[in-house]
This record gives C-alpha cells, structure tokens and sequence, in this order.
C-alpha cells in the first residue's frame, strides 16, 4: 500500500516543487491521531462487551498503550505548530465477539501497513516520527498477536482444529 497522495501533491510533484515537510509530517500526525484514537474507542468498545475477563482485561491493556501513542502523536503536532483534529465517533460495531475480534485484527493490519508507509515517506526530513512510528509498529504486531489468540480461542471450531 503506498502513501495517498491529494492531486496537488502529485502536481507539486511532478512540477518539481518542494512540499513543506513540516505541513506533511502534521498532516500524517493529524491522521494517525485520529487512527490511534479511534483504535482505543474500538478497544474500550470491545473490551466492556467481552464475556471472558481475560480477554476484556487485553482489550484495555491495548487501550491504554493506544492512549500513550496518541498522546506522543499529539506532542509532535503541538511540537510542529500544527493543532490536534477532531475525532470523529466510531460506530459500535454489531455481531458477537469472534465477529468483532476478525474486524479489528483487519483494520489493524490495514493500519499497520498504513503505518509503515508514513514511516518510509517521513523518515528523510523526520526520522524522529519514523522512530516514534516504528515503536508504535512493534506495539501494533503484538497487540494482532494477541487478537489473533483471543479469535482462535473464542471459535469454537479452532479448539477442535488445535
């Protein structure tokens, strides 16, 4: 998946003029904020409507880690002079649990690819994002990990299959 570019990007691009590596690193900040908030909803979500414990207590350990991050990612858009976005509010999703668990391993791996995308563009001018991106990224493959245990345990069928 490669980084989306708006029309003018593409323009600026191929007319050779410079873009304002700073409006760019704001502007992927501003986006992953809002990736990273919208995550720890979903967590919170699902971790107050799963009925084993265990599981709820995961799903708020990785809130709280999307939390750290978007607070991070908050401190690098006030550091660049750029302002936090607004979040829009997420849907709770319908259907049972091992339903909504396969949703969020999907949008996480989309995000994660998402992610190393920003971190391939921004490393040049911001390598310290790229880094801050890249913790966030090892943080993103444990937290799949662990959704990808809390799916084989919850459907009854992979207990058979195991």
């Amino acid at each position: 998946m490669f980084l989306r570019k708006t029309w003018w990007e593409a323009w600026r691009g191929f007319l050779g003029l410079s873009a304002d590596d700073n409006v760019t690193a704001v502007e992927i900040l501003q986006r992953r904020f809002i990736v990273e908030s919208q995550h720890v909803k979903r967590f919170k979500q699902h971790g107050e409507r799963m009925q084993y414990p265990q599981f709820r207590e995961r799903f708020l350990r990785m809130a709280a880690d999307g939390e750290k991050h978007a607070q991070l990612i908050g401190e690098k858009i006030s550091g660049l002079g750029g302002t936090l976005p607004a979040v829009p509010d997420i849907e709770a999703r319908a259907g049972n649990n091992w339903h909504n668990l396969l949703a969020d391993l999907e949008e996480h791996r989309l995000s994660a690819a998402e992610l190393l995308d920003h971190v391939y563009y921004l490393r040049p001018g911001h390598p310290e994002i790229a880094d801050m991106f890249l913790s966030i990224s090892r943080d993103g493959e444990k937290h799949r990990a662990e959704i990808r245990e809390m799916l084989m345990r919850s459907d009854p069928q992979a207990l058979q299959a195991a």
